[in-house]
């Protein structure tokens, strides 16, 4: 799963003036399948190339999305058991995670690597579109596909 993010996250999607990755897939689907310590791992391992590859490098995404894996992984596994259609419990880890991610994000982005504010709160919701993109396709995937025998 971590190669496929990196692989992910050298491929872009042009629409209109926005141009988005979907390098949050497999680490948003990992959490969701496997937990918090797996969501994490593949969010640190499969961000290293988008990170690296950007100009200039921004390595603090590395951890960012470490942070959107992990916590995907601990919010659903405490929200799972809701008595609802399946897409809310990932729905609701997600954007905790995303809350979590976020101020970490736009701190590093506009202090660390000198990232107009403006320009920053412009990625965050890039970001923001990219989680949900790759959120709505991991509940075709998790619906559609039996993930669990297919990774364990």
């Amino acid at each position: 799963m971590a190669a496929l993010a990196n692989i992910l996250g050298l491929l872009k999607l042009s629409i209109g003036q926005l141009t988005i990755h979907l390098l949050q897939l497999p680490i948003i689907l990992t959490g969701l399948v496997l937990g918090a310590l797996a969501g994490g791992a593949v969010g640190l391992v499969g961000a290293i190339l988008g990170a690296l590859t950007l100009s200039p490098p921004n390595p603090y995404i590395i951890i960012g999305n470490a942070i959107l894996g992990f916590f995907t992984g601990l919010l659903y596994d405490r929200l799972r058991g809701m008595k609802t259609a399946p897409i809310v419990p990932q729905s609701f880890a997600l954007a905790g995670a995303f809350l979590l991610q976020a101020p970490y994000a736009y701190v590093t982005d506009v202090y660390l690597m000198a990232i107009p504010s403006a320009i920053a709160q412009l990625l965050l919701l890039t970001l923001f579109i990219e989680d949900t993109l790759s959120l709505l396709i991991c509940h075709v995937i998790l619906f559609r596909i039996d993930i669990v025998k297919l990774l364990g």
